[in-house]
């Protein structure tokens, strides 16, 4: 039978703890609000500053949520649970939005703004997040350089360390296509039955185009702020993120996908036919070279 979303996934119950509290659980000492007003640590007196860690400290709270997502669709995955996985990867699609309103309102920092505190960031840098490189690892980009990232504990660098030997979502659907004897082209060639699966490669292609999305907007913003000038703690700034644009988790997914809509050889696209689409969106998996 096939699973549907909401046949094959019930979210977890939690169970209490079994440690009673010496006070009544609140809504202030549940989610821990007075820790967390204490972490916002301005080291000038400039305005913008506490904008500038509040977003960075909410993105890496959803940084965390996400890589909680990501095993667990990995995991539906690896049990051919799609109904779930799939479930996973919508709520997934969603937490990577949030980071895109991240940046909208960081936008809203001017330039001058930034350099009132740019010199207190000492050689810290945004390059230097760990759960940002775990999340590249989970969903299918390992780069060893990344093994020993500045900055990172020893603990954060055993974590790395465990993300880049571990199987990645990439991984775990394409072990799933084998195991249906289906390759990514097989996959989205037309009039195929396997629908389910196609919908979750559609699902996993979401998310990569919005993290892609991510990288684009983050690489806008640091050219609006910085230009041409180096990042934070000596990094290359825009340069660097702009190289990033090319990275992807699924290049075996696009590629397929777009060759199932490219025009045949030899035949000219036809003109004024909104119904076809030759290439994929956005170039997907396309060769410009040609």
């Amino acid at each position: 039978m096939t699973d549907t979303i909401a046949e094959s996934f019930t979210p977890p119950a939690f169970a209490p703890s079994a440690a009673t509290p010496a006070e009544p659980l609140s809504y202030g000492s549940y989610l821990e609000v007075p820790g967390l007003l204490e972490l916002q640590r301005p080291r000038t007196d400039a305005h913008d500053e506490m904008l500038f860690i509040i977003t960075h400290q909410a993105i890496e709270l959803w940084f965390s949520c996400a890589l909680h997502e990501l095993e667990q669709v990995r995991t539906s995955l690896d049990r051919e649970l799609l109904g779930q996985a799939r479930w996973g990867l919508r709520r997934l699609t969603r937490v990577t939005s949030l980071w895109l309103g991240h940046l909208d309102v960081l936008a809203t920092m001017t330039p001058a703004g930034f350099n009132e505190f740019r010199g207190a960031l000492g050689e810290s840098s945004g390059f230097q997040s760990v759960q940002f490189r775990e999340l590249e690892m989970i969903s299918g980009l390992r780069d060893r350089r990344y093994l020993n990232l500045p900055g990172a504990s020893v603990a954060e660098r055993e974590r790395l360390l465990r993300r880049f030997h571990e199987p990645t979502l990439n991984d775990a659907f394409m072990d799933l296509l084998e195991r249906r004897g289906l390759s990514p082209e097989k996959l989205f060639a037309p009039g195929r039955a396997a629908e389910e699966l196609r919908d979750t490669a559609e699902d996993l292609l979401a998310y990569d185009a919005l993290f892609h999305q991510w990288r684009y907007q983050h690489w806008m913003l640091v050219v609006r702020a910085l230009g041409a000038r180096p990042g934070s703690g000596g990094s290359a700034g825009s340069e660097f993120l702009r190289t990033t644009l090319d990275k992807w988790f699924f290049p075996e997914l696009h590629e397929a996908r777009s060759q199932v809509h490219a025009a045949p050889a030899g035949e000219a696209s036809p003109e004024g036919d909104g119904n076809v689409v030759y290439g994929c969106p956005m170039g997907y998996g396309s060769d410009l070279s040609a």
